[in-house]
């Protein structure tokens, strides 16, 4: 088994509780708030209009803006955030702690974009579609092709190929990663529920999403960085060398 757990959670917060980590983690931050803000914007407008004003009344952080500007800024954080999420992989899979790795902000971005988009979707219909299969085809191909992404990211393949290259990678060792992401799924999943409790019952209203919007940027920064960690030990036990960097790219970026 080349799959080691307990090393793959020690450095993913190694990774993440570093200077890129935090400067990543400091973005991701800022998006959630903007995002959640949108978001309780279009709902609060959408309740106004439909006559119901005193549920619009009591959502926090909402902007004065139209349902338009809401909506559009919307898509450009989807945007942003797919854009945050290729830099992240490119960093924690690279192990970068004090300074970002060559082409991470730069190298075939658009083309990262679009094929994480609709990898992203065939990825999760495959996981739905095994999911009405007596529900343990789903765990399998959630399993099978978790890393999808960073082959598109890290590797630049399509996502066809990154989804065959996924499949490959992750034989023999699906049990221990099965363990690996059930850790910290649940472990993600116990730490929401205890954060939006307590900010439920010990916030006001105005201020009860803050926890919430606190802590989702930590969980998937985390998530990635395990992901990356765990992709970069089987590719490693693989032998399979890294796709190298353009010429272009060959420099190290400091932020």
């Amino acid at each position: 088994m080349a799959l080691q757990i307990g090393s793959a959670l020690e450095e993913a917060g190694y990774r993440l509780f570093s200077r890129t980590g935090a400067i990543l983690l400091a973005v991701f931050f800022a998006l959630m708030i903007s995002f959640q803000a949108l978001l309780n914007t279009i709902l609060a407008t959408t309740y106004t209009r439909l006559g119901y004003g005193e549920i619009a009344a009591a959502l926090p952080l909402t902007l004065d803006i139209s349902l338009s500007i809401a909506g559009a800024g919307v898509a450009v954080g989807i945007v942003v955030s797919l854009y945050l999420t290729i830099v992240s992989f490119r960093t924690f899979v690279a192990g970068a702690r004090d300074s970002f790795p060559a082409g991470a902000f730069t190298r075939n971005v658009p083309l990262a974009m679009v094929n994480v988009l609709v990898g992203g979707i065939v990825y999760g219909l495959l996981v739905f579609i095994g999911s009405l299969l007596l529900f343990i085809p789903g765990i399998f191909a959630y399993v099978a092709f978790i890393f999808m992404m960073p082959y598109v990211i890290v590797e630049d393949r399509n996502f066809i190929a990154a989804l065959k290259e996924s499949y490959r990678l992750t034989e023999g060792d699906r049990l221990a990663l099965f363990g690996l992401l059930f850790i910290v799924v649940a472990a993600a999943g116990f730490l929401g529920g205890v954060i939006g409790l307590v900010g439920a019952l010990a916030l006001p209203p105005s201020a009860a999403q803050l926890p919430t919007v606190v802590i989702q940027p930590l969980v998937s920064l985390y998530s990635t960085a395990v992901i990356a960690v765990a992709f970069e030990q089987l590719r490693s036990a693989d032998g399979t060398p890294p796709s190298a960097p353009s010429e272009a790219d060959t420099s190290t970026t400091t932020v």
